[in-house]
């Protein structure tokens, strides 16, 4: 089994490995293409070659892009080919551009290639890698000047020439950063970091604007959503053709206020939410029920999701029959329900939207709501991951193993300093959209379960006192049989892991809204909960100490079968939420979410098939421990 484990740990670390050569291929291919683009009118101009350097070197990264691509479909390749004979044929520069786009655009797709950062990039940040990377080449302007520049040929890139400042986007100068330029003196820079590398591309992009520009002298001129993707993926004359506009104020703007820019022209989360119920209806009114149903569940995930946490603090109540018309309208679009019913629900759903608008406009967060806001949530989970872990460590002190306790003590430190780095690392790494956390969210509850089963099984069948001795027994004779205790270790981290993971996604949102105002009222919460929870995590470790063994681990296996039915219910309900399970409504509204349960029956109907799982397997492990009868001759 071990053998087996390591071996299936091998292949996918290949897997993995092979995946990221090939991704490195794609992008070097994507690389070889925007100079193609860029650089081919150096080389050729109305059909004759003006530069047989040049030329030469079109036609040679011609040849490396299609060697690159002996793995890539058919439809690919052929047009790789296409761009090989154009520039033999000495096509013109547009036919060139618009082929070897095209080919960077299926690339990106097949290759499914990021064109954009994970995080908003730090201009900051990105002009001291230029002073310490770049300038001694390009100069302190980014001119091409550096004091290194007279000895390199060709020279140094002008990010203020007209063709750089222009033809230049993020990404392009991401994946020149990143790949660097052969026989050049621009080297790879491996030892930046992707965001690194994302900090300078968008400075450079920045460094022929005008420095005077602000933020407000062109905020009323937006009337387009501007996205982290487009500023990264799109140069300044195809941002221009996307905004319809000449005025070089706002492409100024554009790159020198990137983040502010473009939070200024997308509609607040309400807003958005409330277009989608629109559009939904009337792709539903067409017949495209496939296409009403993502709208409506980018709805709530894009939409409410992100304010969900400012509405449970203002009405928790309104922000729960919110959450479940939502999932009413997107039920009746899956049971093509007809038109009249989808209409009616969406209006319902808009409604409760603007009533939201209202509330959180009404109200704001205070201090002492910010204070009871992060408490609540930290009690919350904390409860339930600790409740586990008191479980576990009183079985071990029942086993008598001081050595093992310090194996979950391990994990569950372990998995509290986890997520403590990642709320010190949020602003980086929870930059997934609403569908991806709900679907990491689901899966790691379900994971949970089998993990809650195993275990509530395992302690169920030594809640038998004379099974129990002879375990105890086993167990002091022989201290290298430890896979239990390790299990039980993994358990603690996971559990806490879980909560900790779910805790910051909600805190990172929560000390967005609170502002800086209630930082310190938010912080108090927090220390505060994690106080109440180690005292009433004391409590229960001496309360637990007068149970004998037997009832110990009878109750335990109770407690952790109940926590496997709510883990399973709200496994199922983010899926739901994420869109990857369909939502059937029930006809009673069975709502508890503390205990997982939601007016579902697909959320529903789990949680029995877990419950009636428990019950066969303890079923079986009372039939294994019940003493066999002899039968005198």
């Amino acid at each position: 089994m071990k053998f087996r484990g390591v071996l299936i740990l091998l292949l996918v670390f290949v897997a993995i490995s092979l995946k990221g050569k090939e991704q490195d291929k794609a992008r070097m291919m994507v690389h070889l293409l925007d100079y193609i683009a860029v650089d081919y009118s150096m080389a050729v101009q109305n059909g004759e070659v003006i530069n047989q350097a040049e030329f030469e070197e079109m036609k040679e990264f011609g040849r490396t892009i299609s060697q690159l691509s002996n793995q890539t479909s058919a439809n690919l390749q052929s047009d790789i080919i296409l761009l090989q004979k154009l520039i033999s044929e000495k096509a013109g520069h547009d036919k060139i551009s618009s082929v070897a786009g095209g080919i960077k655009q299926q690339i990106i797709s097949d290759f499914s290639l990021e064109v954009a950062p994970k995080r908003w990039p730090s201009l900051k940040n990105g002009k001291a890698l230029f002073a310490l990377h770049c300038a001694s080449c390009h100069g302190p302007q980014g001119k091409g000047n550096g004091a290194l520049a007279a000895g390199l040929d060709p020279k140094p890139t002008d990010f203020h020439a007209e063709d750089k400042a222009n033809g230049l986007s993020p990404f392009q100068a991401y994946n020149t950063i990143r790949l660097g330029v052969e026989n050049t003196g621009m080297r790879a820079f491996n030892e930046l970091n992707d965001d690194e590398v994302w900090d300078l591309a968008f400075y450079l992009l920045s460094l022929s604007q005008n420095n005077g520009i602000e933020v407000e002298d062109v905020a009323e001129k937006l009337d387009k959503e501007i996205s982290l993707e487009k500023l990264a993926s799109l140069d300044n004359d195809e941002l221009r053709a996307y905004l319809a506009t000449d005025d070089e104020r706002i492409i100024a703007a554009l790159r020198l206020h990137p983040k502010e820019l473009s939070e200024i022209s997308q509609d607040d989360y309400l807003d958005k939410a409330e277009k989608l119920i629109v559009a939904s209806i009337a792709a539903y009114e067409k017949g495209e029920h496939d296409e009403a149903r993502n709208l409506a569940l980018t709805a709530y995930l894009e939409g409410v999701e992100p304010v969900e946490i400012q509405l449970r603090a203002n009405d928790a109540s309104f922000a729960v029959d919110l959450e479940s018309q939502l999932a009413i309208m997107r039920s009746a679009i899956e049971s093509k329900a007809p038109v009249e019913k989808v209409q009616a629900e969406g209006q319902r759903s808009i409604t409760l939207i603007q009533q939201a608008r209202q509330i959180i406009s009404e109200r704001s967060f205070t201090g002492w709501l910010s204070f009871l806001l992060s408490f609540s949530i930290i009690l919350r989970e904390g409860l339930e991951a600790f409740l586990v872990i008191i479980t576990i460590l009183g079985i071990v002190r029942a086993l008598k193993l001081p050595h093992a306790s310090r194996w979950i003590h391990a994990g569950w430190i372990a998995a509290i300093a986890s997520g403590f780095i990642l709320w010190l690392a949020a602003d980086k790494l929870f930059t997934f959209t609403g569908a991806q956390r709900e679907l990491m969210e689901g899966l790691v509850a379900l994971f949970a379960v089998g993990v809650l089963l195993y275990v509530g099984f395992w302690m169920h069948s030594k809640s038998e006192a004379g099974k129990w001795q002879a375990y105890v027994k086993g167990k002091i004779q022989n201290l290298a049989k430890k896979e239990n205790m390790l299990g039980l270790a993994f358990l603690s981290f996971l559990v806490v892991f879980r909560e900790a993971f779910e805790s910051v996604l909600f805190l990172s949102a929560l000390s967005m809204e609170v502002g800086e105002s209630h930082q310190a009222a938010f912080g108090g919460g927090i220390v505060f909960a994690f106080a109440l929870l180690a005292v009433i995590s004391v409590m229960l470790l001496k309360y637990s100490k007068k149970l004998p063994i037997a009832k110990l681990f009878k109750y335990s296996a109770i407690v952790i079968s109940f926590l496997a039915v709510i883990l399973t219910g709200k496994g199922i309900h983010a899926l739901q939420e994420a869109g990857n399970i369909s939502i059937s409504i029930m006809p009673v509204n069975l709502r508890l979410s503390f205990i997982g349960l939601y007016p579902t029956w697909e959320s529903f109907l789990a949680q029995l098939g877990i419950l009636a799982l428990i019950i066969f397997l303890w079923n079986v492990g009372n039939r294994q421990k019940a003493p066999v009868k002899t039968v005198k001759a």
